[in-house]
């Protein structure tokens, strides 16, 4: 008997810093799982990108503090749309405020986690998200099925 093959998760990932999107790329390759990335430095981007796709992610990696809209603008706008408010949204973030964790859960984020500072931490962290999510989005395909 063969194991069910592992549903490619579709994750965007939003920061302005093209160093933490190299590391976060790399990391999510890194890890176990079948996982094809979309990195945008620019928020407004995703927006549109997000309003005019037909298949939308399975899950977005979302900074905070970037110029222009901020992570929880885009936040706001995620879950304020009927056709994307079921989008999971991770803030992963530098910012270990508090009041950013409860607004991120405020607006609706699905999960809150501070950018670690070494590679393997980074690693172990998104495997273990996108274990979460793989899962999630299993039991989904399955429950429609």
């Amino acid at each position: 008997m063969n194991a069910p093959e592992e549903a490619v998760l579709e994750v965007y990932l939003v920061d302005d810093d093209p160093d933490h999107i190299l590391l976060i790329t790399r990391a999510l390759r890194d890890t176990e799982h079948a996982v094809h990335s979309r990195a945008f430095q620019d928020p407004e981007e995703v927006l549109e990108v997000l309003d005019t796709c037909d298949s939308l992610p399975d899950l977005i990696l979302l900074d905070i503090n970037m110029p222009g809209l901020s992570g929880f603008q885009v936040l706001e706008k995620l879950k304020a749309d009927s056709r994307l408010k079921r989008i999971p949204v991770v803030m992963l973030t530098s910012s270990e405020l508090s009041s950013d964790v409860a607004r991120a859960y405020e607006l609706g984020a699905s999960g809150y986690i501070s950018k670690p500072s070494y590679m393997h931490d980074i690693r172990a962290i998104l495997g273990n998200t996108l274990l979460y999510w793989s899962a999630m989005k299993r039991a989904t395909e399955a429950s429609e099925d």
